[in-house]
Order: C-alpha cells, then sequence, then structure tokens
C-alpha cells in the first residue's frame, strides 16, 4: 500500500458508521464510539455524524452523541451544523 492511499478497512469502518448514524443505529453507533471511532468524524462533505443523525431525524443518536461529546456547532462544507440540519 502506498504512504498516502487509506487502507480499505478504515473506508469500510467509516462507512458503516455514518450509515449507523443516517439510520439512527444508536446503540451501535455508541458502542463504535466508545470503542474509538473519532465522535466528529466527517465524511467528504465535511458532514459529521451528528449533521447526518440530525438531518436524517433521529433525536436518540443525536443526543447520545452529543452525552460522546460531539461538537453541535461543527459546520461541514456547506457551512451548515447540526441544528440546520434538523
Amino acid at each position: 500500500m502506498d504512504p498516502g492511499e487509506i487502507d480499505p478497512g478504515v473506508i469500510e469502518l467509516a462507512q458503516r458508521v455514518f450509515g449507523l448514524a443516517r439510520a439512527g443505529e444508536t446503540e451501535e453507533l455508541a458502542a463504535y464510539v466508545d470503542a474509538g471511532v473519532p465522535v466528529n468524524l466527517t465524511n467528504e462533505k465535511g458532514d459529521t455524524l451528528l449533521i447526518l443523525a440530525a438531518y436524517h431525524g433521529h433525536p436518540g443518536t443525536v443526543a447520545a452523541l452529543l452525552a460522546r461529546g460531539a461538537e453541535p456547532d461543527r459546520a461541514n462544507d456547506r457551512g451548515q451544523t447540526a441544528l440546520a440540519a434538523a
């Protein structure tokens, strides 16, 4: 693997946790965050797990991410925050 190349397993894990945020799978997502996945992880558009959970209408997931230190004021590449996405 080239030094600048991202491990495919890391990409797969990131896609999985973003999918969990979109789907509102609170317990599984919280377990990943508790195990070390950064709570403020962003995708290629700058969306955080919190933004995706809020946008897709999952208040329980939003609460769990906030309890784990998610930054509510963190904006994506379009300047939108979780509040704007809700």
